[in-house]
């Protein structure tokens, strides 16, 4: 019986809270809303938060956030025209929830100018962005030294036959200052180059005498799998008018791990000049020259020396690319082409002449090179944003350097035997310390911005001029 008497109390507390819930509906809220314009038309600025403050905060009797961010900017400019400047701020800021991009307007004509101030006091950056992107690259190889089993004066190579990899990244950016941002990346890309070489052999060994010209073309793709984490420094252009696309230019470097390497697709064949015949040498082979299994050096006893790697497992490049953010709502679709410029050789130079087939029955020694490599990359950065205030209006930052140019001039007051001087600059610093409330509302009105410590610093140079 008392338990029961229990619940019946709670549920009688509850009832209003119960009832107010369920009472708030969308279309109720709609109306509060036109009724809340007409009291501040009429200037009634005290209904205005009455009538949809508790809509507001309920997003599922007020789901539409168009009519939510009407909703925030009214209450508002109520709060604005009472002088009520907390208020103003944190509705304001609830607004930036909704839709982080709202900047309002100065042609129009229904906005006020207290809120056009404090509009241009907030960021409208995202505070830290994720994405991810595909497509495709082309490597380059640029050779440092030449090796072969024959002759070098007398060869024909050419290992920058166009060939598609593919390339794709997930990343964190971040602002660090201004239009400057900060980007790391993981970076998975297949990296690919056909190698065309034409090897001067001897004369016939079947007819001796006969000193013929025999020509030996070799012909391989390496696939190379890397795992790359570049650190990237951004600058991002923003239009003042055109804000759909944001263009951006960034340069950077990273560490490079080379996860396996193979080269497949190897033929060699040989061609008599004089009959034009051909006869293909080993048949089309693969083999895996770096990457799980294989060893970056000769162990002790180690005996298998065709299991030794080919390639060495880390390089370090630079890095340089431009791109374009498009907006999608509050976030981008991007589309970016990139130069990497590794530094060091690919080569294992103490493993070079380790594998027996590549060496004895291809005839292949490879030459030491490093690698360029080209991308072009399309994907989609999702961006969360807080609201936050510009630094040259934020009242804190403002505050202390107020603070900090009336101390200094209060030191050089008590420093200075000139009498006429010393009295400038106390009646100065009065005249601060006076100023200086005001001043910070300004600032956080928008009124006002870090370019006034700038106006006062000029103040007090003047004076000390005289």
């Amino acid at each position: 019986m008392k338990l029961k008497l229990l619940w019946a109390a709670v549920a009688l507390a509850l009832s209003p809270q119960i009832l107010s819930a369920q009472s708030l509906d969308e279309d109720l809220c709609n109306d509060n809303l036109d009724e809340a314009k007409r009291s501040y038309e009429e200037g009634q600025l005290e209904e205005v938060g009455d009538l949809i403050r508790d809509c507001l905060a309920n997003k599922k009797a007020f789901p539409v956030k168009a009519k939510r961010e009407e909703g925030y900017k009214l209450l508002t400019e109520s709060y604005l025209f009472r002088n009520d400047l907390d208020d103003a701020t944190r509705s304001f800021e609830e607004l930036l929830k909704i839709n982080p991009l709202y900047e309002a307007d100065s042609l129009n004509p229904n906005n006020s100018y207290d809120l056009i101030y404090l509009s241009r006091t907030y960021r409208h950056k995202p505070l830290i962005s994720i994405y991810a992107n595909i497509g495709a690259n082309n490597s380059r190889l640029q050779i440092l030294e030449t090796y072969n089993v024959d002759n070098n004066n007398r060869r024909s190579e050419n290992y920058n036959t166009f060939m598609l990899g593919v390339s794709g990244a997930i990343g964190v950016e971040m602002p660090i200052w201004r239009d400057f941002t900060l980007a790391l990346e993981g970076n998975f890309a297949l990296r690919s180059y056909r190698g065309i070489d034409s090897m001067f052999l001897s004369p016939s060994s079947q007819t001796p005498t006969q000193f013929e010209q025999l020509y030996s073309n070799l012909q391989f793709d390496e696939r190379q799998y890397w795992i790359d984490i570049p650190l990237m420094l951004r600058y991002e252009h923003y239009f003042k008018r055109y804000k759909k696309v944001i263009p951006y230019a960034y340069i950077g470097g990273a560490p490079n791990f080379l996860l396996s390497a193979s080269m497949v697709n190897i033929q060699r064949s040989t061609t008599r000049e004089s009959d034009g015949g051909g006869a293909v040498v080993g048949g089309e082979r693969s083999f895996v020259i770096a990457g799980s299994g294989l060893k970056g050096e000769v162990q002790t006893g180690e005996t298998n020396n065709d299991r030794l790697s080919l390639r060495e497992s880390f390089n370090i490049s630079l890095l340089a690319g431009a791109g374009a953010k498009i907006r999608v709502g509050h976030d981008f679709v991007i589309i970016e082409a990139r130069y990497n410029r590794f530094l060091m050789n690919s080569v294992n130079r103490e493993n070079r002449y380790s594998n027996p087939e590549l060496l004895y029955e291809y005839g292949h020694v490879d030459n030491d090179f490093r690698m360029d490599n080209y991308s072009l990359t399309i994907g989609f950065e999702k961006s969360f944003y807080k609201p936050r205030k510009k630094r040259q209006y934020n009242e804190v930052f403002i505050n202390r350097r107020l603070n900090k140019i009336i101390s200094k001039e209060k030191r050089n007051a008590k420093r200075t035997t000139d009498s006429e001087l010393k009295q400038e600059l106390n009646s100065f610093v009065r005249e601060l310390e006076r100023d200086q409330p005001g001043i910070i509302e300004d600032v956080r009105r928008g009124r006002a911005s870090s370019k006034v410590i700038d106006e006062i610093k000029d103040k007090a140079s003047e004076i000390k001029k005289k």
